[in-house]
């Protein structure tokens, strides 16, 4: 039986995309080695499930439908860019979640309890920190210091708000070209 890679996500408006676009732009001006997010994979995890079979699939789809619909949709303000584990050493690049960030919070505490009583345990002990991946450095170089400066003069950046009403459940699939996600199922707010 073939596996699949799953994750649970929230989806961002347009508009907070488009503002992503601009803000990755500006980032890769800097000249560091970064392995970019592509526009049309951008999203906010709430859960990496992992490879999965498609029975775990029809057990993790009624799990998420059951969470989403115990919880009421919300307004996600979406400001600044920042960096893990910090700025000082960006890693992984992103846009934090601001207003709005504690239902999100909320979610994926209830998704992450549901899940592993389920059988899917969660991939990571770390608290839930909500973001919008832009990307993650392949190497450190003396561009980095321009990169740092940048996160630094955008870390108040406005990015925008959307209505969250949906978990999405995507599968993911690593090709030549970098991974490719597809919706396989969702679950309703309320």
């Amino acid at each position: 039986m073939e596996a699949t890679r799953c994750f649970l996500a929230v989806r961002i408006s347009t508009d907070i995309r488009r503002r992503a676009e601009k803000l990755i732009k500006k980032l890769s001006a800097s000249g560091t080695d970064v392995k970019w997010v592509e526009s049309e994979n951008l999203h906010i995890t709430t859960n990496f499930v992992g490879d999965v079979t498609s029975q775990d699939l029809v057990d993790i789809s009624r799990t998420t439908i059951e969470v989403a619909s115990a919880h009421d949709p919300f307004e996600l303000e979406m400001v600044g860019a920042g960096a893990f584990p910090d700025i000082e050493s960006p890693r992984t690049l992103w846009v934090g979640a601001s207003r709005g960030a504690e239902q999100l919070i909320a979610l994926q505490e209830d998704l992450t309890e549901q899940l592993a009583q389920a059988g899917y345990p969660p991939d990571s002990r770390k608290k839930y920190h909500p973001h919008l991946t832009l990307g993650r450095l392949k190497r450190f170089n003396e561009s980095v210091e321009g990169l740092k400066a940048l996160l630094v003069e955008n870390e108040e950046l406005p990015m925008g708000e959307c209505s969250i009403r949906e978990v999405c459940i995507f599968a993911s699939k690593l090709d030549r070209t970098g991974p490719k996600y597809t919706l396989i199922g969702r679950g309703k707010l309320g």
